[in-house]
């Protein structure tokens, strides 16, 4: 086992194929993994659905099976902008800034102290800047997405959030979190280190930054996810590899799509090498007190978010790292022992 947590993301509560309702979910989870993410039921309106309501039942539930079973727990999230997870009571806030930040701090401030001593970490903010393809960037370098939060609040919502939570919990660390900032998108990199430096600049209590790695097989390069990495590290943050996983088709790379129509020796072989590279690649890039644990989102195959996407509508991937059937048994692919093999030859 590695000394910083290998953590796995999990439906649980009343979610469709909740982990707590799979035996067979729940032993190898309690195997193989050492922290829990929950994938959906700690998000903003499952906690907060009301502006006087909060909901802790579900979490409740899933935290004390973690710590029944000896795992940790990394929050998911804080704030994140997406339309269906943000309280309508939020959406339809008709208050000046002054109310709408106290009652912004107050959401984070009342999650973060009712886990208080639960849960390890947390992301504070997640995706909270601009993607090509999802309207136009505002701010500094016009890097920050157009959310609600920055429409009410300006990039002021962010250090507000990170302080409010290390205020409620100060033994929690505090991330941010986004995707396609590990490489190959210069523009979102260059905009996570000004988000990251402006908060250090105001010496706001961020300890690390969470890198989503939704990565395809063939992109982007470990050179490049290790140039992102050492970013983080020579600003003296802890890394964490908060969502990955590697499918095998790329429907934006080169050849033709699907680059692979079943699951084959040579689809196989080529998922564990990439897997094990981005590990070593993790950990030959972070040094041990800077390393804060690598999440992979999702057990076995058939859980997999991808397969919903459209752009890979019409064909199957294998982007995990069990495969099985819908209760189980789960058996683990060669990525897995990719993963492990990296694990070990530190």
């Amino acid at each position: 086992m590695a000394d910083f947590p290998i953590g796995m993301a999990v439906s649980a509560g009343d979610e469709n194929r909740s982990m707590l309702d799979i035996q067979a979910k729940q032993e190898t989870i309690a195997h193989h993994f050492s922290q829990l993410t929950a994938g959906n039921i700690m998000k903003m309106r499952y906690l907060h659905p009301q502006e006087n309501t909060y909901d802790w039942t579900e979490a409740d539930e899933l935290v004390s099976w973690a710590e029944t079973n000896g795992l940790s727990i990394h929050g998911h999230t804080f704030i994140w902008h997406s339309d269906y997870q943000v309280p309508d009571f939020m959406k339809n806030y008709i208050g000046d800034a002054n109310g709408f930040e106290t009652l912004l701090d107050s959401h984070v401030t009342t999650i973060a102290d009712h886990f208080r001593g639960k849960v390890d970490s947390w992301d504070v903010v997640n995706e909270a800047l601009h993607q090509q393809g999802d309207g136009v960037g505002v701010g500094e370098g016009n890097c920050y997405r157009n959310s609600l939060f920055y429409q009410k609040l300006g990039k002021d919502y962010l250090a507000n959030a990170f302080t409010a939570a290390k205020a409620a919990d100060s033994g929690a660390d505090l991330y941010y979190n986004d995707f396609s900032t590990e490489g190959g998108d210069d523009d979102k990199f260059a905009c996570l280190l000004i988000l990251v430096d402006d908060l250090l600049d105001n010496d706001i209590a961020i300890d690390g930054v969470g890198f989503q790695m939704h990565v395809q097989i063939d992109w982007p390069s470990t050179d490049d996810i290790a140039a992102a990495f050492q970013a983080i590290v020579d600003r003296g943050l802890k890394v964490k590899i908060t969502e990955l996983e590697v499918p095998v088709n790329n429907p934006w790379g080169a050849a033709s799509f699907p680059q692979y129509t079943s699951f084959s020796e040579a689809a196989a072989t080529r998922q564990k090498a990439r897997y094990k590279a981005i590990v070593e690649t993790y950990l030959t890039t972070v040094p041990a007190n800077l390393r804060g644990g690598i999440t992979v989102w999702g057990l076995w195959d058939g859980d997999s978010w991808l397969l919903n996407l459209s752009e890979r509508a019409g064909s199957d991937d294998w982007p995990l790292l069990f495969t099985g059937d819908a209760n189980g048994p789960y058996e683990p692919k060669p990525a897995f022992y990719g993963v492990a093999e990296a694990l070990s030859e530190e």
